[in-house]
């Protein structure tokens, strides 16, 4: 496969002027960067941050703020789209209306508009016009060419911004599964051209941050793609979450017989676009619950409302056929706190157990002390774990319903649920935590720009 490296003097002529106005040639003109009598600089780098897939990026967002950095948020997606603003994420931290620090740039987060980048969001560009560090998720990537001359640029990776969107055959299937077949010559265009911009911006980053290698191959190819690169990026390892900002509470495990399972995991049963490493096992969570149910038929599932409407109509069909009609409690998508308090009323939290891997919702789990059945890829983290982990991980680890069941068994068990759960918050709390990547992110930023600048 070809390699495409951007031009970054080849400029569209609108964002041409913009660049101009981000290379001194307007009032708002980026300065450069102040220096001591040796030639240092004596202020700390400005940071920017575009894109928000789930609102992650914010976890770094306020500890760059925390460290006495100028940073600049933007927050692109509509007031009604929660799982992307970050008031809904970061609520003890970050309330509407926003400080000055964070800015709305509103854009349709859908193909046509991610496919006309920059014109789409030029209000994303120019708030970075005066950022020394730009940090880029989701569709920002893409971006990457179009930030400040000068500017450093990171691609911190929540998985389908480089696993999906910068992989040609992907884009050949989503623009395969147009409904109207007519439309298919136009959706593969657009996907196509999606696919190099953000193949270009990925390809432009000075660092990229993206899963453990092993993963996934998917992922693990493109990564290797930079690795050709004739100045290659530093690739750095992430898989956290940021307890504190969102501020997971801890809560006692309910003492009493298990009764409540939560499966807070979307459904995605059909053949995924994305291929086998999308696949979050939900026809093995139920099958493994349909043999519990049979054991303890009093037994109440929780599940949630989550995934495309045929997913979830064959969640339903699957309920039935397996007899977990009469035990199932539908939830619809809530807020955080909503997922929280959820949490808090479960005896045991089942995540992904298929060949996908471990989130947000698993490590929230942990941390706030609920047993944890997850396909936890033990072949993969093992090696980033130990490193901090001396003990067994306290994680109930499974990939088929035989597992889920016999794990369900053991958690009947009330002084072993209350012990694993002990582990797993002293593990998510010590292992899991935002604070070891940004740390990781932080020192490769600031030592590549503080090279470029005492050159």
């Amino acid at each position: 496969m070809k390699v495409e490296v951007p031009d970054q003097g080849e400029q569209p002529g609108a964002l041409r002027q913009e660049r101009g106005v981000a290379e001194g040639n307007a009032p708002h003109a980026m300065p450069p960067p102040a220096r001591d009598a040796d030639g240092r600089p004596d202020r700390l780098p400005r940071i920017g941050f575009i894109g928000s897939m789930n609102a992650m990026p914010m976890a770094y967002a306020l500890k760059f703020k925390r460290d006495g950095h100028d940073v600049r948020y933007v927050v692109e997606a509509s007031p009604d789209n929660y799982l992307m603003r970050p008031e809904h994420m970061y609520a003890g931290a970050v309330s509407h209306p926003y400080p000055p620090w964070i800015v709305e740039r509103p854009w349709k987060s859908d193909l046509l508009h991610h496919a006309t980048l920059p014109w789409s969001n030029l209000g994303a560009v120019r708030a970075m016009a005066d950022r020394d560090i730009v940090f880029l998720n989701d569709y920002g990537i893409a971006l990457a060419p179009f930030m400040p001359r000068g500017a450093l640029r990171v691609a911190i990776s929540s998985g389908a911004d480089i696993d999906l969107l910068c992989r040609w055959q992907i884009a050949k299937s989503f623009a395969a599964a147009v409904r109207r077949k007519w439309l298919y010559p136009v959706r593969l265009l657009l996907e196509l051209w999606r696919t190099r911009l953000q193949r270009r911006g990925l390809f432009s980053c000075d660092v990229v941050s993206y899963f453990p290698r092993g993963l996934n191959p998917q992922g693990d190819a493109v990564i290797d793609e930079l690795g050709a690169l004739p100045h290659p990026p530093r690739v750095i390892e992430r898989y956290d979450a940021n307890f504190g900002a969102v501020g997971v509470p801890r809560h006692p495990i309910p003492r009493r017989p298990l009764h409540k399972i939560f499966v807070p995991v979307r459904f995605n049963l059909l053949p995924p676009t994305g291929g086998e490493f999308e696949h979050k096992g939900n026809d093995i969570i139920l099958e493994g619950l349909a043999r519990y149910v049979r054991r303890q038929p009093g037994v109440e599932i929780h599940l949630f409302e989550k995934g495309h409407a045929p997913d979830l109509a064959l969640a339903r069909e699957m309920c039935r056929d397996l007899g977990l009609e009469a035990n199932v409690v539908w939830h619809r998508p809530t807020t955080l706190q909503g997922l929280f308090d959820l949490y808090a009323d479960a005896d045991v939290v089942i995540d992904q157990v298929g060949r996908h891997w471990m989130g947000g919702v698993g490590f929230y789990a942990l941390y706030m002390g609920r047993p944890v059945i997850a396909n936890a890829r033990l072949d993969i983290f093992e090696r980033l774990w130990r490193e901090s982990w001396h003990e067994p991980i306290p994680i109930l680890d499974a990939s088929s319903p035989d597992a889920v069941y016999e794990h369900l068994v053991r958690c009947e068990d009330l002084e072993f649920r209350a012990d694993l759960a002990e582990r797993a918050h002293v593990f998510s709390r010590d292992v899991l935590d935002t604070e070891a990547v940004y740390q990781k992110l932080r020192r490769a930023a600031l030592d590549l720009w503080s090279d470029r600048h005492h050159r």
